[in-house]
């Protein structure tokens, strides 16, 4: 006998592009199991997210899921529960599927789990889509913003850097975000060197593509914003003169994921309703070596007036991010910046590709970015600040190198480098995601390639901290 869920709220998904055979999948998703044996336990980090079994019936293959009161994170399992179901239906070739659920609120995560990881990029391969399977089914407005915001998110970090480089990505922005809700301001080559962004446009002079910066600000914020995020957006990072190796050197056009994390940041939040005032900043470049690139041993006025020796141009990240750091605090005044950058391989020897590392500050602003990556599993781990780590960057001939002393530590001297550029009695957080923007072999709640790390973490983080 099998253990069937009233069919009171369902669900159907079909596969776009239909085979020859038809197989169908019947879920039943229900709250306890008068089934005690032959259920097979889901686990993930020791912990039973929920039990299932696995039934063929004729030409029907039916899924039995009962999450039950087994997992305290009961929204992250019920997201995981979606992805679980896609991922059987894409290991049986099924074209049909069906989700009986005798719980309403588990029914939307579930979808939206499921959504979420029927996310593929291959729009330049003939005869592909999206995703494999449509449905009816529709989202409430907030999954609905959240999942459109992370598929576009996913999108500007696929794309090659022959498609998107500074100024084509201000073009796709700019067509994307609600302006209804939101001021978009951009700054082309001549509005930067007016302003003053030598270190920008420093990593930029390697290439014959100019270099951008656009801005974000809720249309009813006011100056002093509660929060300021700002992205590391290099489209494309060869290292420079500094080279990198030829291997690996293709996965180099995410390298502007921090920027697209921000956008779509801004992007999602356009799209709700928010008790808190915001603005957002990216600053968009190529690092290429060329004739007129920068080189090592040059030193740069940032906008900040403080005088940067260049060791290695292949860490321009942070020199990008210091003067849009500077320049955002100084026209939004926030009392809270949250910056994210691909900016360190470093951080790939410290936390691997499944947790982000968190420079922070202060306490309060570190411990909710951590409660809210584990709730989400977009997880973060907090690495140290010091002024041991900080002497490194002194140098005896100018204010600041770009570098640490060594070969050790460079996830940290990197972050004390950027504190050098945050004003003093504004909580900030450096949000560091080189291991985590992209998986090759996907995860838990994704399918390869881009991962859309760092929106659903935000998403949950202001829910949290700026609570009514």
């Amino acid at each position: 006998m099998y253990d069937f869920v009233p069919p009171s709220m369902s669900v159907q998904f079909n596969l776009i592009n239909l085979p020859n055979q038809s197989i169908k999948l019947l879920v039943n998703v229900g709250k306890n199991s008068s089934i005690k044996k032959n259920l097979t336990n889901f686990t993930y980090d020791k912990i039973i997210i929920f039990k299932y079994s696995i039934h063929v019936k004729n030409s029907q293959i039916v899924l039995n899921i009962y999450p039950g009161e087994i997992n305290k994170n009961t929204h992250f399992s019920k997201i995981v529960i979606g992805s679980f179901i896609y991922d059987t239906s894409t290991k049986y070739s099924i074209s049909e599927i069906l989700i009986k659920s005798n719980n309403k609120s588990a029914l939307e995560p579930l979808v939206f789990g499921f959504l979420k990881k029927d996310f593929i990029y291959s729009i330049y391969k003939n005869h592909t889509i999206k995703s494999k399977y449509k449905t009816k089914f529709k989202l409430s407005k907030e999954y609905s913003s959240l999942l459109d915001s992370i598929n576009f998110l996913k999108e500007l970090v696929s794309e090659p850097s022959n498609i998107i480089y500074p100024s084509s990505f201000v073009k796709r922005v700019s067509k994307n975000i609600n302006k209804k809700n939101v001021i978009i301001k951009s700054l082309n080559q001549k509005d930067i060197t007016k302003i003053g962004m030598n270190c920008l446009l420093a990593v930029s002079q390697g290439s014959k593509r100019e270099p951008m910066v656009m801005e974000f600000s809720k249309k009813t914020s006011k100056k002093n914003v509660d929060i300021l995020f700002v992205g590391k957006g290099v489209c494309f990072d060869s290292g420079g003169i500094s080279i990198k190796p030829s291997g690996g050197m293709e996965d180099m056009k995410w390298d502007m994921a921090g920027a697209a994390v921000t956008v779509s940041i801004i992007k999602y939040l356009s799209e709700i309703k928010t008790n808190f005032s915001y603005a957002g900043i990216v600053g968009l470049v190529e690092n290429m070596p060329s004739g007129s690139a920068y080189k090592p041993g040059d030193i740069i006025k940032s906008y900040k007036g403080i005088n940067v020796e260049v060791l290695n141009t292949d860490a321009e990240g942070r020199l990008v991010l210091a003067d849009i750091i500077t320049y955002g605090c100084e026209k939004y005044k926030p009392k809270i910046v949250i910056d994210f950058a691909t900016l360190t391989g470093a951080i790939m020897v410290a936390l691997g590709q499944h947790y982000a590392g968190l420079f922070s500050n202060d306490d309060k602003l570190a411990d909710t970015l951590y409660k809210s990556g584990q709730d989400t599993n977009e997880k973060v781990w907090r690495m140290p600040l010091h002024d041991d780590f900080d002497k490194e960057l002194n140098s005896p001939f100018v204010d600041l190198k770009n570098i640490g002393a060594g070969r050790y530590g460079g996830s940290v001297t990197a972050a004390q480098f950027l504190q050098r550029f945050v004003p003093k009695n504004t909580k900030w957080a450096h949000i560091d995601i080189a291991g985590t923007t992209w998986k090759n072999s996907g995860d838990i709640m994704n399918s390869k390639g881009s991962t859309g790390f760092g929106l659903t973490l935000i998403s949950d983080f202001v829910s949290k901290y700026f609570k009514n």
